[in-house]
């Protein structure tokens, strides 16, 4: 579990920028509800007819606050990648603490500031709400709450991929990689399926692509806050993604090598499998660029090739070449 001596080396390595990421997360909702007020009473002032002024709040859209995963990604990369890269890491690994205690000191400090911190900043601003008395609020709630859990999701996801990664890039590319993973897996496949059975309706045949469940199994649909308006039940995917991403990364910390080497996955058994995959996108992704062109089958062959040496490339340089240490 989590050691109060890790935890207070932690706290002091990492205290600038968890106060930074705290505050952030604290006060962006209460200032961002002041700053409407002020410009409500800013119209009240200029205008002669009262009634065209409005001071509503609606969260629909999210607003300037549509970027509340940032910092958690952020945090994430601190925590491992950076840690990592500097060495900073295998000087904590060398310390009387189990690799377990190490991972979950690290994961339950950053979920804890990311989660706490708005939080608080849900309670202050329903105070303010309650203060400043808009004249409506739509959709607050629920976009407080699928905060929380969507940047705690995105938190666990790039610890995860740090976990399994060597350095910085790595953890940034297998994170991003992943938010698009059913995408690659199921629709790629899914349209050139569509390509050489020559159907026009493929579509409508397997709706299961372009349905709003699969979709929200997308990480990265989650950027758009356009969720706020659909079923609060929809919260309970990332959630279930957010504890398996976790689950990922405790698991790949404590088995695998975590001490630097500049290797893109410290796994060394991942860079054969995941050079096939990258290999097989690339063929499918550039088949169908290259049948899209011109319709033509010619040029979806084509295509194929050119995204097989492309893949091949990408994985070989991106996986098999060491980055520098710091």
């Amino acid at each position: 579990m989590v050691d109060r001596g890790l935890f207070y080396k932690e706290w002091k390595q990492h205290q600038a920028v968890l106060l930074v990421i705290f505050l952030l997360f604290f006060l962006s909702t209460p200032i961002s509800i002041i700053s409407e007020y002020f410009t409500y009473q800013g119209c009240l002032s200029d205008h002669f007819y009262p009634k065209d002024c409005r001071f509503y709040l609606d969260y629909q859209t999210g607003g300037s606050l549509q970027f509340f995963w940032a910092p958690a990604v952020l945090l994430a990369i601190v925590q491992v990648g950076l840690e990592r890269s500097k060495g900073l890491l295998d000087f904590t690994l060398s310390l009387p603490y189990s690799r377990g205690q190490v991972f979950n000191t690290k994961f339950w400090m950053g979920s804890s500031i990311i989660v706490g911190a708005q939080l608080l900043g849900y309670m202050l601003s329903k105070l303010l709400i309650m203060l400043l008395n808009p004249g409506s609020v739509e959709f607050f709630d629920h976009f407080m709450v699928g905060s929380m859990i969507i940047s705690f999701m995105a938190y666990a996801l790039v610890m995860a991929a740090g976990a399994l990664t060597g350095n910085i890039f790595a953890q940034l590319l297998t994170s991003f990689s992943v938010t698009i993973l059913p995408v690659l897996l199921v629709v790629l496949p899914a349209i050139n399926l569509g390509i050489i059975i020559g159907s026009d309706h493929f579509w409508e045949r397997y709706p299961i692509v372009d349905s709003p469940i699969f979709q929200y199994l997308i990480p990265i649909i989650y950027v758009n806050p356009s969720w706020v308006m659909d079923s609060k039940y929809i919260l309970l995917i990332p959630a279930a993604m957010g504890v398996l991403f976790y689950l990922i990364g405790y698991v790949s910390f404590i088995k695998h090598p975590c001490e630097r080497n500049g290797s893109f996955f410290l796994w060394k058994k991942l860079d054969r499998p995941i050079q096939i995959l990258v290999i097989i996108l690339g063929v499918l992704a550039f088949g169908y660029m290259g049948y899209s062109a011109g319709d033509s089958i010619i040029g979806y062959l084509l295509g194929m090739i050119l995204g097989a040496v492309i893949g091949f490339l990408i994985s070989y340089f991106a996986i098999y070449k060491k980055t520098k240490l710091l």
